[in-house]
């Protein structure tokens, strides 16, 4: 038996004195679902940025490695030894590049809630499940606050 936050249920745990114990397993129930879809799409964008890093790695490789080195605090270079310039107009142009040949490259398998793209059938199939959690989420009645959404800010009385 699935309890809902419908206004039935909480009607009937309230004239029942069940209200803690039933709002409990409600929230248990919502976290639980958000905790899922959070790992789903998780997941799912994890595929997706290792697609754009394989990409990114073949157009950019060097110039990538050299930003990353140029930033990562590592001890200067021995004296006397030239630390190269790094190129961050071609490193962004380069990445440019690389995003409109994955664009141009990879058929879109879906198209999340948010307008997130996937390009990778794991991704996609991942993404699909969390959206379908999210509908859950919304179908069990779980407040905003427990789908991770924030509150709408309150306007102060008057």
């Amino acid at each position: 038996m699935t309890l809902s936050l419908s206004s039935a249920s909480l009607a009937a745990a309230l004239v029942l004195g069940l209200t803690a114990p039933v709002l409990a397993l409600e929230v248990s129930r919502c976290r639980a679902l958000r905790q899922e879809r959070d790992a789903l799409a998780t997941q799912a964008m994890a595929a997706e940025l290792t697609l754009v890093r394989q990409v990114r790695e073949r157009i950019c490789g060097p110039l990538t490695r050299q930003a990353e080195q140029a930033n990562a605090n590592q001890p200067p270079p021995a004296v006397g030894a030239a630390e190269p310039a790094t190129d961050y107009r071609a490193l962004l142009h380069c990445r440019q590049q690389s995003e409109q040949l994955l664009i141009a490259s990879h058929p879109v398998l879906y198209r999340n809630r948010l307008g997130f793209i996937y390009y990778t059938r794991t991704g996609s199939s991942l993404a699909r499940r969390a959206d379908g959690l999210e509908r859950s989420l919304l179908a069990e009645a779980c407040p905003a606050w427990l789908r991770g959404e924030p509150e709408p800010a309150s306007t102060p009385p008057r």
